[in-house]
């Protein structure tokens, strides 16, 4: 009777090892595709808080490049367009030569610059076309 009992009793072991050890594969399985799902999200979170932190960056009159407010920028090319507003459909109000210096007021909206051109004209120009001197 004993025996039996014992037989009894390895044979839920063993059965409850399996389930134990399926159950283990499950929770590895889940982990993983959670981690991945985590790794992805970090990512795009990553991705957000870069273009945020560049947001505060140009909101505080600093880029990326180095660019801060009464900073001297001259024009990467002859007669780049200076724009009423920070828009290429804007009215433009003037050109710039490789000459001209202006200065960086510190406001950055959509890829252009306001800046203060030697005329004392306030104008918006292309990030792109200028450069720090």
């Amino acid at each position: 009777m004993r025996t039996l009992a014992c037989v009894l009793l390895l044979m839920l072991y063993s059965e409850s090892r399996a389930d134990l050890a399926s159950d283990l594969r499950q929770l590895r399985s889940t982990i993983s595709e959670t981690a991945k799902t985590s790794k992805e999200l970090g990512s795009f979170a990553g991705s957000t808080e870069d273009s945020r932190n560049s947001d505060a960056n140009e909101s505080a009159g600093t880029t990326r490049q180095g660019v801060k407010e009464g900073d001297i920028l001259v024009a990467k090319i002859s007669n780049i367009k200076l724009f009423k507003e920070p828009s290429k459909k804007s009215v433009s109000i003037g050109t710039l030569s490789k000459q001209d210096e202006m200065i960086y007021t510190g406001n950055q909206v959509d890829g252009f610059y306001s800046v203060t051109t030697s005329n004392k004209d306030d104008a918006w120009v292309e990030k792109i076309l200028v450069k720090k001197r």
